[in-house]
């Protein structure tokens, strides 16, 4: 490893060494250079490298976890604020000198300076950025009431030029990062942030009650930045049997398949595989794709650059060919057609497999089969599973050869247990049933999930119980995770990573049409934050990146009716982070949604995070921080209560608030309300560690109807204007 060293020696340490180097100037310009280190306080006036990042500047320097930071000469640096503002004064491409203390001794290296660009290089190795346009499914929408609200009290109260340097600030902080992966209506709202509640709306508006399948998918790639061409029905009615009409369309989602992955070797299609699960653990463990040692880290790096090569829209493709066998004239024609089956012809089952079947055929695909009436357990690789009914038991334990598998369930009380269920890991999983209370417990990368692939759950009927682990309920990373969900009162558990979740280039999408629905993601993994009895959620709306190796994807949860109840930890009910957009949005109910930090229409580090209600008198709850309309570091953190008498209840830097230049608003229209927090209501926090930017925070909470509203720091019927910008409307 290449060091470039100022001084060589190492110095004995005296007493007193500290006084010889000045303060840090509080008014030094900017110039964004960055070396890729993360420090901690071990003291109120020092710190210590606590990560360094791999290949950076400051790895190939010599700096060292652990090292004490004493100065950038001629600066004494004492905290993190000091440390970000010296080194950003550097410009990419200067060299500064660095002394630390390491093992009882001081060593005083050089590093050279560095740009955002450089330092996350993985997210900037596909090609130039696209040229920033609306996106057509958002271009020409009407400017919400919201929207005109904020722009409207942005001018009123001659914060327009203080907006205006926020704006500028994001779109030059955007333009500082690599766009691969980047999706056209992030980058959108990131260069226009009034537009994030529009965005939202629209978002939630294009998946209709009356959609099928296909038109989820069609949904899904359009969010993806997707170009869909329909593909060619394979099957008419006029074949002779459903089993062929079944092969028919996995054949052409196999091909389609094998196309997204032509440009990976078979050994890395293998390693691919093998590498999936530890990128996740890792992720779940951690949040950061670098903190195991650098065997690890470069494997996860390599991981992201084989992901990176599937080809979404051959994927897409494929999975609108199984998508086909879920339209009603075809859920009718496959039934009818399974029912003429001999079952006579059956001459072998899977191991395991029990009860009674019309048509059993092992194929080099897995194994395609038709259960009768009554209730059956399927076990082994399956393809296909076509069933007409009964309460039946699905066990899950190894994808189907081909990582292709659809099952189709016409009725009864069914079980799904365990395994990639509805999943598309490097493939396609579709499962559709129809009637029943029914039971889905997966594991890991299950309900509607994908990594490098599609996965759809479709239940029409029913009340539900969907739990899994960590990703899932509408999950994805590198393609499409839906799970559609028509009627019933459900509930959904999950630990992690789930409920409308959109990773790194992934749509994911959790649609309840109706029903009183319990939506769960607590309990199960601490808070990173350490905060005792807290824990991390990552769910019901969340769009998230891979903080310095990629962009973030869409999520969204979109509830029809009912009186639902949400129950999240940190970063929940719609949330975004790293260039991600998550959005939760419910139609009509009087609901209660409970968070920790980050929650409820939050964002963090160039991300969206809406919240959408149109309906009912509703209860917001969150205990911690950067809550209700929250922007953290060039983040929009956006919600919108259309009607209904609301309770908001909070603790800080909440409702329409911002810090690090974000940009929070609140928006309550027509209902008598209640707002209480000890900070926030339109409030522009500390813009401490990222001064450079020379741009202000932007906090809303504007209320445009009821004459009784009760706020703890506000009063009703009344504007205001705080510093940094915070402004508050009561009308």
């Amino acid at each position: 490893m290449k060091k470039v060293l100022l001084l060589a020696s190492l110095l004995l340490s005296t007493p007193g060494r500290s006084q010889e180097y000045q303060d840090l100037p509080t008014d030094l310009a900017s110039h964004y250079g960055v070396l890729g280190l993360r420090p901690a306080s071990i003291s109120p006036d020092s710190l210590a490298v606590e990560r360094v990042m791999l290949y950076s500047e400051a790895h190939r320097a010599g700096i060292q976890k652990g090292d004490r930071i004493i100065a950038i000469p001629p600066y004494r640096i004492r905290n993190s604020d000091e440390l970000s503002r010296c080194i950003q004064s550097y410009a990419p491409g200067d060299t500064l000198s660095m002394v630390l203390r390491r093992d009882g001794q001081t060593l005083e290296l050089s590093c050279s300076v560095s740009d955002i660009k450089h330092l996350y290089y993985l997210m900037n190795e596909q090609g130039i950025a696209k040229p920033i346009t609306a996106p057509l499914h958002i271009a020409g929408t009407k400017v919400p009431r919201h929207e005109k609200a904020a722009r409207d009290l942005i001018r009123q109260q001659d914060a327009i030029a203080g907006f205006s340097a926020l704006q500028k600030a994001w779109a030059f902080d955007a333009g500082r990062y690599g766009s691969d992966t980047r999706l056209q209506t992030v980058n959108m709202v990131l260069h226009d942030p009034l537009t994030a509640g529009r965005t939202a709306s629209a978002l939630s508006k294009s998946v209709t009650a009356d959609m099928s399948l296909v038109g989820h998918l069609h949904i899904a790639a359009q969010y993806l930045d997707l170009a869909l061409a329909a593909p060619l029905q394979v099957w008419d009615d006029q074949e002779n049997s459903a089993p062929h009409l079944i092969l028919a369309s996995l054949l052409a989602a196999k091909q389609m398949t094998d196309s997204a992955f032509a440009k990976l070797t078979d050994s890395e299609r293998a390693e691919l595989a093998n590498a999936i699960p530890g990128l996740l653990k890792r992720f779940g463990e951690t949040f950061q794709l670098d903190s195991g040692d650098s065997t690890e880290t470069v494997g996860h790096i390599n991981t992201l650059r084989l992901a990176k090569k599937v080809d979404l829209n051959s994927l897409f493709l494929g999975a609108l060919h199984l998508a086909q066998l879920a339209d009603g004239d075809a859920l009718k024609t496959i039934r009818r057609k399974s029912q003429q089956l001999d079952p006579a012809l059956i001459d072998s089952l899977p191991p395991g497999t029990q009860g009674k079947f019309l048509y059993a055929k092992s194929t080099p695909l897995g194994w395609i089969l038709v259960g009768d009436r009554g209730p059956n357990l399927y076990t082994g690789h399956t393809a296909a599973i076509i069933d007409l009914g009964g309460d039946d038991i699905y066990f899950h334990s190894d994808p189907a050869p081909a990582n292709i598998a659809i099952i189709i369930d016409y009725e009864g009380d069914d079980r799904y247990i365990g395994g990639p269920i509805a999943a598309g890991i490097r493939g396609i999983g579709m499962l559709v049933d129809l009637k029943g209370n029914d039971l889905y417990k997966g594991d890991d990368l299950a309900l509607g999930t994908a990594f490098c692939g599609i996965g759809m759950l479709w239940d029409s009927e029913g009340d539900d119980n969907y739990i899994n682990a960590q990703v899932g309920q509408g999950a994805a990373f590198f393609g499409a995770g839906l799970l559609i969900d028509r009627s019933g009162n459900d509930l959904y558990s999950a630990d992690l990573f789930a409920q409308g979740f959109g990773g790194m280039r992934g749509f994911g999408l959790l649609h309840d049409l109706a029903g009183d629905d319990h939506y769960l993601v607590d309990r199960a993994v601490p808070s990173s934050y350490g905060t005792p009895n807290t824990y991390a959620g990552w769910a019901q709306g969340i769009g998230c990146g891979f903080r310095g190796y990629g962009a973030g994807g869409i999520g969204l949860l979109l509830d029809g009716d009912g009186d639902d109840d949400y129950q999240g930890g940190d970063f929940a009910q719609g949330v975004g982070y790293f260039f991600g957009m998550g959005v939760l949005a419910d139609l009509r109910g009087d609901d209660q949604y409970r968070g920790s930090r980050y929650a409820q229409g939050a964002a963090a580090h160039q991300a969206v995070g809406a919240l959408i209600e149109t309906g009912g008198n509703d209860r917001y709850e969150t205990k911690i921080a950067a809550s209700q309309g929250a922007g953290w570091d060039a983040a929009i953190g956006y919600l919108a209560d259309l009607s209904g008498n609301d309770h908001y209840v909070a603790l800080h830097l909440s409702q329409g608030a911002a810090a690090m230049n974000g940009l929070g608003l609140l928006f309550d229209g027509n209902g008598r309300d209640r707002y209480e927090t000890q900070t926030g209501q339109g409030q522009g926090s500390s813009a401490t560690y990222w001064g450079g930017r020379n741009a202000p925070n932007l906090g809303l909470l504007i209320d445009l109807g009821g004459d009784k509203d009760t706020y703890s720091i506000r009063k009703n019927q009344a504007d205001a204007h705080d510093a940094g910008i915070g402004l508050f409307s009561d009308r």
